[in-house]
């Protein structure tokens, strides 16, 4: 008997718990007109003043005017090298987009009087590191004019 009133009290309270029971919450739900709570058009305001059209002015652009630049004597001093030619500008620096790179093809090269390391290693197809390293010298060293250097 113990038994069968502990399960049925039991069974009871499981249904109990189970059992949806809504009548003690309220859904709060206001309802408003509808013929205020959405326009279908837009309603036409006058715009502030203070929010006026901003004006547009274009820039005003004056044509370029040529401008004269003298560059000096367009003057190429042009010297031939073993088999190269050697372009060089009114100031004596070679112009190395003229010059084939690596034409030069004797073992030795004597040193003329702008002549650089960087140029020499251009002309022979190496580099100024490389010519400096052959004749034990420095990239930095000044180079005397008349020196026979070795390039290969």
């Amino acid at each position: 008997m113990k038994k069968s009133l502990f399960l049925l009290s039991f069974i009871a309270i499981a249904i109990t718990g189970c059992t949806n029971n809504t009548s003690s919450e309220t859904a709060n739900a206001e309802i408003t007109d509808a013929s205020t709570a959405w326009q279908t058009e837009v309603q036409p305001t006058q715009m502030p003043a203070s929010m006026g059209q901003p004006t547009y002015q274009a820039p005003t652009y004056s044509a370029p005017q040529p401008v004269a630049t003298s560059y000096g004597s367009n003057t190429f001093n042009t010297e031939v090298v073993g088999s190269c030619q050697v372009v060089r500008d009114g100031a004596n620096k070679p112009i190395y987009s003229q010059i084939t790179k690596g034409c030069y093809s004797d073992s030795s090269y004597t040193v003329g009087q702008f002549d650089t390391l960087y140029l020499i290693g251009y002309l022979t197809g190496t580099s100024a590191e490389q010519i400096a390293a052959l004749n034990n010298i420095s990239t930095t060293t000044k180079l005397k004019v008349g020196s026979v250097l070795r390039v290969r």
